[in-house]
């Protein structure tokens, strides 16, 4: 598959979603990569080992998990509300 191929499929798969991907700087806003980052911060707190959460996005890396997984307020708060 083409590169610009997997850019069409995905770009529909996005708008049949519902997801607006508009087009920032002459490019989509959303690629392959924005769709790591929100399943793997979605399985942050998803009882499971890291090993098959790895394996759902592609990565053998628990290291690469972790640079997928973003921070958010709510996460932040948990942790300080347990001091």
């Amino acid at each position: 598959m083409t590169i610009k191929a997997y850019r069409a499929m995905l770009y529909n798969v996005l708008e049949r979603c519902g997801v607006d991907n508009p087009v920032e700087g002459g490019r989509r806003k959303y690629t392959r990569h924005s769709c790591c980052h929100t399943l793997a911060t979605l399985m942050k707190w998803a009882p499971g080992v890291d090993k098959d959460k790895l394996a759902l996005i592609g990565h053998t890396s628990t290291e690469m998990l972790r640079h997928y997984q973003d921070v958010n307020f709510d996460d932040l708060r948990r942790i300080t509300d347990a001091i």
